[in-house]
């Protein structure tokens, strides 16, 4: 089984030697299309010519025809010339092949001896697949019938597609009932193909030479059509449990909650007592619109929407997230959740004006979490590499050893400090983030251990150092490794007896907290050469956690890329379409010597160079896809520095014909020459392939 690529390139797909039996299908008779007279190449040849065929019955074809005339289409157009770019279909193009893939094979070992071929088109009559075998794929080449191409009345006259498109009825064309010369050695048989809410979705077409055998063929691609509506439901059914799953998460997670229901217009049509209690007003809310309460701008309430934090306008300091209870295009609705998340509030306390639990003393019944965030959660990452790491971090919260956080640059040291923190017993208390390297040398002590007022000119009043802030918390010394080797001493008195003394003060001041330092140097060594303290190193590394670099952390580019696109969007409210299969594999095959660091970089660097359309290779930075994408450039420059007059004609016959979408006549009438004037420079040029 082969598979027709856009750029005409031909691919081979593995293949199993098996024959597919198609049985008969009791429901054929009653669904095929009715009978009509054949209308034959001498009827074509009349009515190309300008004469009536009344004579002839009425007929869906004949129909066709009259109107490809009425549209300007060329019936002696040598193949398709109309064509949409592949980033435009390459979403559509990949669901069809996650739905429909093994339906193709199954198909395929039906019509693999027939010398026919198999397509999927989306809604447009665009063309998102082509298998089939190798012989008949150079020949539909010929005509451009592969993906990208735009299979439509309009663009190549009457054929089985349009027709079961237009028609919304399976439909065989044969011969010379298409409208265009060059497909009048095909016979093409289409079905049309619905969403679950009757919407059409798509087609599928079996095609192949008039004489290759086309028994069945219109059955085969109603029984697939059949097979992909039976799936695209399934599909639909598992959206539906999963954000129905993200509504009960979020609800459950919030009890009690301010909830308000809005519609796809941004209208609230529901909402407690609760959520007028949170967002100050006794009016009733039900018909307002949502707008006037949440940030929802970049929010499209039209389209399906996954769970999405939002704000409280007039409430900053309240959390809600929205997530969508339905997803039928006619009957969407959402759910906003609303609870006060402010220090010392209490997540579960509801107000006494609203409670009806409340005891004859007027104090609130309160109820405790039942779940807790996993402070890991802010890292992102599916690989076994960073399992094993975290699933080690996670041992080590529960001692109060000083731990070392090594690893390269730009690997996230600062990221695991944080959730270290957050997961041991001292969440509650200051995190304290000193960087050594960043630490001018004179301000050393001073930053670290505090001052007394009139110690140093300046010094007006006292300070606390960063070891009196980072009390019963957690201190973080990031690049330890760059504290300068005579005041490296200034850190053991601290670490030994957990006391210090700021700068000209004489007491002694307690301070308990957790050591985490960080360094992306080589301590041993650094030890061995006498650039750091010994004894030093040994009170700082009782527990040691080694961070992989990105390159060791196989499929975590692309989920961190997507992530930190989708947020970097949403914050700052840019148009967003993802990433193209391409561009993540020039991500995935960079060895990211900056790590996370230089990958979210570049994606910032991405989003806003694609400018809302899907992010490509050429939008990266060009030490990701430098080589490919230099390579491209070259090719545009010499073409650019072209002046030869035959390439200067190839170029002007080339941009009427896309000026024209295809249509002989008009480019020939712009150019100023005959039709035959120009087909004949279409061959020179080999714009076609005869």
């Amino acid at each position: 089984m082969y598979e027709l690529q856009h750029n005409g390139d031909i691919a081979h797909i593995t293949d199993k030697d098996t024959d597919f039996a198609a049985l008969p299908d009791p429901l054929f008779a009653a669904v095929c299309q009715e009978e009509f007279p054949h209308l034959s190449l001498e009827n074509w040849r009349h009515f190309v010519a300008g004469q009536e065929l009344a004579a002839l019955p009425a007929s869906p074809v004949l129909d066709s025809w009259k109107r490809c005339l009425a549209q300007g289409v060329d019936p002696w157009m040598p193949n398709c010339t109309a064509f949409v770019p592949q980033k435009q279909i390459a979403a559509q193009a990949e669901l069809a092949k996650s739905i429909a893939h093994d339906i193709e094979h199954d198909v395929y070992q039906a019509i693999r001896h027939r010398d026919l071929l198999l397509t999927l088109s989306d809604a447009q009559g665009q063309l998102l697949r082509t298998t089939g075998s190798k012989k008949i794929l150079v020949q539909a080449d010929s005509l451009r019938f592969g993906p990208g191409a735009v299979w439509t009345e309009k663009s190549v006259g009457t054929n089985a597609i349009s027709m079961a498109l237009d028609t919304l009825k399976p439909w065989q064309i044969r011969g010379e009932e298409h409208f265009c010369l060059s497909h009048h050695f095909w016979t093409c048989s289409a079905t049309p193909i619905f969403n679950p809410v009757g919407e059409l979705w798509g087609c599928i077409d079996i095609s192949g030479h008039v004489s290759s055998d086309h028994r069945q063929a219109l059955w085969l691609t109603m029984m697939a059509a059949r097979e992909i509506e039976r799936r695209l439901l399934a599909c639909t059914l598992d959206r539906v449990e999963e954000h129905s799953r993200n509504m009960v998460k979020i609800l459950l997670g919030t009890v009690p909650a301010g909830i308000c229901l809005v519609n796809a217009q941004g209208i609230i049509t529901f909402a407690n007592p609760l959520a007028a209690h949170y967002l100050g007003t006794s009016q009733n809310l039900r018909g307002q619109p949502a707008g006037a309460y949440f940030q929802l701008t970049g929010l499209d309430l039209s389209s399906d929407l996954d769970t999405e934090p939002v704000s409280c306008l007039h409430r900053p300091d309240l959390s809600a997230e929205i997530a969508p209870l339905a997803i039928h295009p006619r009957e969407r609705h959402y759910f906003i959740t609303i609870h006060d998340t402010k220090p010392g509030s209490g997540l579960f306390a509801v107000p006494s004006t609203l409670s009806s639990a409340a005891g004859s003393s007027g104090q609130v019944q309160r109820r405790q979490p039942e779940q807790v965030q996993d402070p890991f959660a802010d890292i992102i990452w599916q690989s076994d590499a960073m399992r094993a790491v975290i699933e080690q971090a996670k041992t080590m919260t529960r001692l109060a050893a000083p731990i070392l956080l090594l690893g390269e640059t730009g690997t996230g040291k600062g990221l695991f400090a944080r959730a270290l923190h957050k997961a041991g017993s001292r969440a509650d208390q200051p995190f304290v983030a000193v960087n050594c390297g960043a630490l001018p040398r004179e301000l050393i002590q001073s930053e670290l251990f505090g001052y007394e007022k009139g110690s140093f000119t300046g010094a007006n009043k006292s300070r606390r150092g960063k070891f009196e802030q980072a009390h019963e918390g957690t201190l973080f010394l990031d690049e330890i490794s760059e504290m300068p080797l005579d005041m490296q001493v200034n850190l053991l008195r601290p670490l030994e007896t957990g006391t210090v003394t700021r700068v000209g003060g004489s007491q002694s001041i307690r301070t308990d907290f957790r050591l985490i330092t960080a360094t992306n140097r080589n301590m041993e060594e650094l030890v061995a050469r006498g650039s750091f303290r010994e004894d030093l190193f040994y009170r700082i590394h009782v527990l040691t956690l080694e961070l992989p670099p990105l390159r060791a952390r196989t499929g975590d580019v692309t989920l961190i890329a997507e992530a930190y696109g989708r947020r970097l969007a949403m914050e700052h409210k840019l148009d967003y379409s993802g990433f193209s299969s391409e561009a993540l594999s020039c991500m995935e095959s960079y060895d990211w010597p900056g790590n996370v660091r230089q990958l979210v970089h570049s994606v910032q660097y991405a989003v806003n160079m694609a400018m809302g359309a899907r992010i490509l290779p050429s939008h990266l930075p060009r030490a990701i896809c430098g080589k490919q994408v230099a390579a491209a450039a070259v090719q545009d420059k010499a073409l650019e520095q072209d002046f030869s007059l035959d390439n200067m004609e190839k170029r002007t016959i080339m941009a009427a014909l896309e000026h024209f979408h295809g249509n002989i006549l008009q480019a020939a009438r712009a150019l100023g020459i005959g039709r035959n004037t120009l087909y004949a420079k279409m061959r020179k040029y080999n714009l076609w392939e005869s």
